[in-house]
């Protein structure tokens, strides 16, 4: 019965700012009961196409929702005024969050043009190299913004609070995140990061590159498939306006978003990474007990994780993720069995 009230309203208010709030409307209306490793048609006009093999798919009315399993590819339509088309899509990720917290889950926001393509086989599923849709192909309009109320087209990205660092595989890019991400590229050769709240890392070719909150950062395939490359070569500020029109309202948990970095920090940011030193500390650089493994911090651990929630001797020190059950108290560890001894007795004089 809401549905037809969304597209007459969307029909009689084409105006850039009406269509983007009636499209996150819909999307908030339509797609709040979503399940881990679902995506929900939240805002016209999107085109699927399910993996082969897949019988049932039924993906072409707001509010439908599938595996992500059985999807392939996903196209989003652009900003039209004309037509009061601008495609939304909510996702729910597992990725390498544990299979015991079922309601924990990365959430990703697709809005404008943008296309994404499904790369995780069920092979690499089954044998747990990847959770379903872990790795994926993503192209996005860049700078097709028609009014203040619009964000560019891309792809938003939330961790949930307190299971340390989530990863996965963007444009043949690793990802490692705890955070709230915005995700741009104009290729798929091409992915361009900006932390909102947080702190992300991309990593190719043996190289970390970090993006703090309040700056934005990416890098490029060159031709040939040779290497990746940085773009631009340092970190830079994102523009405030940029991040304050993002659909954030559909994320699944609030964020204040962080200023800009200004000349002197992105300097000293620039100057720890060059030195190898800390970034974390004062801010505006995040608390040291809050940086990613991926950057030199500590990774926490989930007892459930492991059998009987004996956490190995290796990672005994680590502290446990706040989501963890076992947070706020100390979790089993596993004990080495004890040496044997092989003196014998006879052969003392």
């Amino acid at each position: 019965m809401l549905l037809p009230s969304i597209v007459i309203a969307q029909a009689v208010r084409n105006t850039c700012p009406d269509i983007v709030n009636t499209a996150l409307e819909s999307a908030d209306m339509m797609c709040g009961n979503l399940e881990r490793n679902e995506i929900c048609y939240g805002n016209f006009n999107l085109s699927a196409t399910p993996q082969d093999g897949v019988g049932s798919f039924y993906f072409d009315r707001v509010g439908d929702k599938v595996s992500v399993n059985d999807l392939s590819t996903l196209e989003l339509s652009p900003m039209n005024e004309s037509t009061g088309e601008w495609g939304v899509a909510v996702m729910l990720l597992q990725a390498n969050l544990p299979n015991t917290l079922p309601g924990q889950n990365v959430t990703i926001i697709l809005f404008g043009n943008v296309t994404i393509q499904n790369v995780t086989t069920q092979e690499q599923v089954e044998n747990g190299e990847f959770s379903p849709m872990q790795a994926f192909y993503l192209t996005t309009g860049i700078g097709d913004s028609n009014c203040a109320e619009a964000p560019e087209s891309g792809m938003l990205v939330q961790t949930p609070k307190g299971v340390g660092e989530v990863n996965f595989m963007v444009n043949g890019v690793e990802v490692a995140m705890g955070s709230t991400v915005m995700f741009q590229a104009p290729t798929d050769n091409q992915l361009n990061a900006t932390t909102i709240e947080g702190v992300a890392v991309l990593k190719v070719d043996d190289a970390s590159y970090p993006v703090l909150a309040g700056t934005t950062f990416g890098v490029q395939r060159l031709p040939e498939n040779i290497r990746f490359i940085p773009i631009p070569n340092l970190p830079d500020a994102y523009a405030l306006e940029t991040v304050q029109s993002l659909p954030l309202s559909l994320l699944a948990r609030p964020i204040d978003i962080a200023l800009p970095l200004d000349k002197t920090a992105l300097a000293e940011l620039q100057n720890r990474i060059d030195n190898g030193l800390p970034l974390c500390g004062t801010p505006p650089f995040p608390p040291c007990n809050e940086l990613p493994a991926s950057l030199g911090g500590q990774m926490c651990v989930f007892p459930e994780n492991y059998e009987n929630n004996l956490v190995p001797l290796e990672v005994a020190q680590n502290p446990i993720c706040e989501a963890s059950a076992f947070y706020g108290r100390p979790a089993p560890e596993e004990t080495s069995p004890a040496p044997t001894n092989h003196n014998n007795d006879d052969d003392d004089d």
